[in-house]
């Protein structure tokens, strides 16, 4: 028996069919908008935005912090121009002493000078107090320096001026002089090298219009010299000056034993010993080597004793040399009833004509020893 299929016959067209299963389905309803982010321009254009004010914010910072460095170093200045000008005003009394000073008294000079070295530290101490800003941490040492120096060099040439108007070594005073003027010399250069540097930071700050204040204490650099001070040292002692120079001084006087005591009259009182010594410092104040200079020593005991003469010679003397003599041959009376008159000279040499200062005394007494009551008067 024949069997049917209810199955319907399939057709084909040749083509191979898609597999259903990849089909989608259709959505119901409008096909919604496509989504999408920032416009590329937009982006750009914020970044730049952006850049730009971060550029305009980083600079105004850094210029609000140079504003503030170039206003520290400004207000700086103004305080170190008052130092400087305190420290000028000290340097204008100096000179005006130092070229006048025959025309005051020894006490006068003293005291002035003195009050110059007072203004000199305390300018010196207020120069450590100011506030130094970062651009001058470099230059400010070259500040500090020129005070420092001007202390010790008013405070030399006082000590040593004092020595020549006291009649003193004058060799020493005039090498301390010396030394004393040539820091003053070296305190204006660097006040120089000072004000130079902080004057260009003020035209790179756009300050130029400031300007840092001066003062000079040597003008004249020859003069620190020891030659320039040997001429100024001669025209306050009245030493005449000239191409030949002829002259010798005592400058030293002293005695072993030494004074322990003075009578109310001014008289020095020397403990009793066996020997006596007396020791003289001989110097040639002229410009001139001199030759077989004499160096006599008088004893005289007061009231019935015998003088006693004794002489020495120096060789040679270079000028401004200084040659110490000793005397071992005196015998001073003993007791406090006798007086004993020391009178040493030195010179005069040939051609000298200032004399005054060949000459020491010495008025004494010696104590007679203690294990002994008598008193002793030597005789020759």
């Amino acid at each position: 028996m024949a069997q049917f299929s209810n199955s319907r016959p399939r057709y084909t067209t040749g083509k191979r069919r898609k597999n259903s299963r990849s089909r989608r389905a259709a959505a119901v309803g409008p096909t919604p908008a496509r989504r999408r982010g920032p416009a590329p321009i937009l982006i750009i254009a914020i970044v730049i935005v952006l850049l730009v004010f971060c550029w305009i914010f980083g600079r105004g910072c850094g210029g609000n912090q140079e504003a503030k460095a170039n206003e520290q170093l400004r207000e700086y200045t103004g305080l170190a121009n008052k130092l400087i000008s305190r420290s000028a005003t000290v340097g204008t009394q100096f000179n005006t002493l130092k070229g006048d000073v025959k025309a005051v008294s020894r006490d006068d000079a003293a005291r002035k000078l003195q009050s110059m070295i007072d203004s000199c530290k305390q300018i010196a101490h207020d120069s450590t107090l100011l506030k130094v800003p970062p651009k001058t941490a470099t230059i400010q040492p070259l500040l500090q320096l020129t005070f420092d120096m001007r202390v010790g060099g008013v405070d030399k040439y006082r000590s040593s001026l004092l020595d020549v108007l006291d009649k003193k070594n004058s060799s020493t005073a005039i090498s301390t002089m010396s030394d004393g003027l040539f820091d003053l010399v070296v305190s204006d250069k660097s006040m120089q090298s000072y004000r130079g540097s902080l004057q260009e930071k003020l035209n790179a700050a756009k300050f130029g219009f400031e300007k840092v204040a001066d003062s000079v204490y040597m003008p004249k650099t020859d003069d620190a010299a020891e030659a320039g001070v040997r001429e100024y040292v001669n025209g306050i002692s009245g030493v005449e000056t000239g191409s030949e120079l002829h002259g010798v001084a005592l400058v030293g006087l002293s005695t072993a034993p030494a004074r322990v005591d003075k009578t109310s009259s001014g008289v020095s009182i020397l403990p009793y010993s066996k020997t006596f010594t007396v020791k003289v410092s001989v110097q040639n104040q002229g410009n001139q080597e001199e030759d077989n200079v004499a160096v006599v020593a008088t004893l005289t005991p007061d009231p019935t004793g015998t003088q006693q003469k004794k002489t020495q010679k120096i060789t040679r003397l270079k000028a401004g040399e200084t040659a110490t003599m000793v005397f071992e041959d005196l015998i001073p009376a003993t007791g406090t009833d006798k007086t004993n008159l020391l009178k040493v000279t030195a010179g005069p040499v040939a051609g000298e004509k200032k004399t005054d200062n060949n000459t020491m005394e010495l008025s004494f007494i010696m104590r007679s020893d203690s294990g002994d009551t008598t008193t002793t008067t030597p005789t020759q």
